[in-house]
């Protein structure tokens, strides 16, 4: 593995996000509009880059990969979500909650899949949907509740929401070995596409909102990149050697776990009335500081397996 090529993949999301604040300062952007591409991510361009994740034809093997993959992701959600409870206490409610959400949720779909891809192609991409799979089904139900500060705010809209019901096609599709038209499947492939560069430049736009001199200060913004990038990761790695997990069922986990704050972390901040600005913070720090950490822990993974 090229580690170039991680670096490149990091430094392209950062200059994506340049490009969100240098737009929202000229009026290209405006908050209204944000909201109006957030819904256009969470509805439409991530399901579709879900669905052609799941372009392979069927084999028991991936499936089985996949569901060790599945189990490992609610392992680490669950316990980072009990750990997050622990970690903020001291803080007030507002920060506590984006703090929470910021160490809970790492941006394993939008900047995972590119950097899995990198370094597993395909398969990398395949298996990180699986680990998706829970990071989606728990930021539409705990993360609903982590932001709002509400308990018991599940329900089976918030469950089976678009990217769900996208894993569950194409998983379908994968089964029983479907291939769309191309014409339909290109459409999902070109949309889905968009994902990425609308969630960094969301990002940027909201970083408009406070000064740049204050994206890196409080040490709040550095403890909780601490934990997302490093401590989870590491937490991630002894358990699966202890577990006996090799191959790409150790790596993907621990890729996906190592990720920055998700961009969703801002997305749902923004529509839940949360502190959108403190979470673009989080995001862009662990984001920037994520240059360094990712290559260093795709090494470790390289080294251990």
């Amino acid at each position: 593995m090229n580690l170039t090529i991680t670096i490149n993949q990091v430094a392209t999301l950062l200059f994506l996000i340049a490009v969100g604040y240098i737009i929202r300062k000229l009026g290209i952007l405006s908050r209204e509009l944000n909201k109006g591409l957030s819904d256009l991510l969470v509805y439409v361009t991530l399901p579709f880059s879900i669905i052609t994740s799941f372009n392979f034809p069927f084999s028991q093997t991936l499936l089985a990969n996949g569901i060790i993959v599945l189990l490992i992701s609610i392992a680490i959600h669950l316990f980072a979500i009990f750990i997050s409870k622990l970690l903020y206490w001291k803080y007030s409610p507002a920060t506590n909650r984006v703090l929470r959400a910021a160490t809970v949720f790492s941006n394993c779909a939008f900047m995972g899949f590119p950097i899995l891809e990198a370094v597993y192609g395909a398969q990398g991409v395949f298996y990180g949907s699986f680990y998706i799979l829970t990071f989606q089904i728990l930021i539409w139900t705990a993360g609903v509740g982590i932001f709002t500060g509400k308990q018991n705010t599940t329900s089976w809209r918030q469950v089976l929401n678009p990217a769900v019901i996208a894993v569950v096609i194409g998983f379908i599709l994968f089964v029983f070995s479907i291939r769309l038209p191309e014409p339909i499947f290109n459409t999902l492939e070109m949309v889905g596409s968009m994902t990425t560069p609308i969630s960094m430049l969301i990002i940027g736009s909201l970083l408009v909102e406070t000064k740049l001199s204050e994206v890196f200060s409080g040490f709040s913004i550095f403890y909780v990149t601490i934990i997302r990038l490093i401590i989870l990761p590491l937490f991630a790695v002894a358990c699966l050697i202890l577990l006996g997990v090799k191959g790409i069922t150790f790596g993907v986990p621990v890729l996906a776990t190592a990720m920055p704050t998700a961009a969703l972390v801002v997305v749902f901040a923004e529509k839940h009335g949360a502190d959108a600005i403190l979470a673009s913070r989080a995001v862009f720090v662990s984001t920037t500081l994520s240059i360094i950490t990712i290559p260093a822990m795709i090494a470790l993974i390289l080294f251990l397996d």
